[in-house]
């Protein structure tokens, strides 16, 4: 495939929705498993959008996702950026502060960690008791794969 084909497919980061989530995927398959996530916060989801396109784009993520509504009393969206490991937290610390500082960076999780219902004590003060019990509840074996 000749250098302009391979930029033009480049150019297109799919989107799809799944009723809660805003998904981005890059044309081109990622050559890893995916473990885990990094983490960005903000109240402005069309921000957290253009950063997950920028990071499928230009620095070779493959796959992420954005929340489409607010739950409980959260004021912000979440920003799931995933990759095989957090070999790139600190190469991503640093481009959210030079280019993204307007938004929060809460680092690397799991999915194994999300699969326990392993959640901060901030994303849980906000939500209602029904729907705390809902996320820390252990979906190892019930875990429901992306579109």
């Amino acid at each position: 495939m000749s250098r302009q084909s391979q930029g033009s497919r480049r150019k297109k980061v799919k989107r799809e929705l799944d009723g809660y989530w805003i998904w981005l995927r890059s044309p081109i398959r990622p050559g890893y498993r995916v473990t885990g996530k990094y983490l960005f916060f903000s109240k402005d989801r069309e921000r957290l959008l253009q950063i997950a396109e920028n990071e499928i784009l230009n620095h070779e993520f493959h796959r992420a996702k954005v929340n489409m509504n607010l739950i409980g009393e959260s004021i912000e969206h979440v920003l799931c950026l995933y990759y095989k490991d957090d070999s790139r937290k600190h190469e991503l610390a640093q481009r959210q502060e030079a280019e993204y500082p307007d938004v929060k960076y809460r680092y690397w999780k799991s999915d194994e960690a999300t699969l326990k219902g392993e959640y901060s004590s901030e994303f849980l003060s906000k939500l209602s008791e029904d729907e705390k019990e809902f996320f820390t509840s252990d979906k190892r074996f019930h875990s429901r794969r992306e579109p």
